[in-house]
């Protein structure tokens, strides 16, 4: 471990956990979480179905493992929640046409509704999250996020 980072890491002498920036980053997380359940509550609709909803609406007809990648989940927590979602209503799958072994997955016009509601009540939570900072401020902590995830991607 070089000296330049040892100030941010919980074996050095003088640690403190505000110094660590994983701490942070699960607090946003965490925090984040608990403002988004709250607000889809009255929906029905909890994190991580939305996460794979708004998922599905950047790339229509995604596959089950490309929305995996996606959220950061794993195959089978995926897989169950395409089909929860299937359940409600929201989604549609099918076999892939060039290769049946894939299954893709696509928003039903319920979908479609909901990611609407979905977004309009994101913004609110946007809003709260960064009152006080400027556009810039938001891209650049965005690149360094960014820069830290696929540091830790391979």
């Amino acid at each position: 471990m070089t000296k330049k980072y040892a100030k941010f890491l919980p074996s050095s002498e003088d640690f403190n956990l505000d110094d660590f920036p994983f701490y942070w980053i699960t607090q946003v997380h965490a925090q984040y979480v608990l403002n988004v359940d709250h607000v889809l509550k009255k929906f029905g609709v909890d994190n991580s179905r939305r996460r794979l909803l708004v998922a599905l609406e950047t790339k229509p007809d995604a596959s089950v493992s490309e929305l995996s990648e996606m959220i950061v989940s794993k195959m089978s927590t995926t897989t169950k929640i395409v089909y929860r979602l299937k359940d409600e209503g929201y989604v549609e799958t099918y076999s892939c046409p060039n290769d049946a072994r894939i299954t893709r997955v696509k928003l039903t016009e319920a979908g479609r509704q909901m990611t609407s509601k979905i977004n309009d009540l994101m913004g609110v939570v946007l809003e709260q999250s960064f009152e006080g900072l400027t556009p810039l401020q938001i891209e650049k902590l965005m690149e360094s996020l960014k820069h830290i995830f696929r540091n830790l991607s391979h």
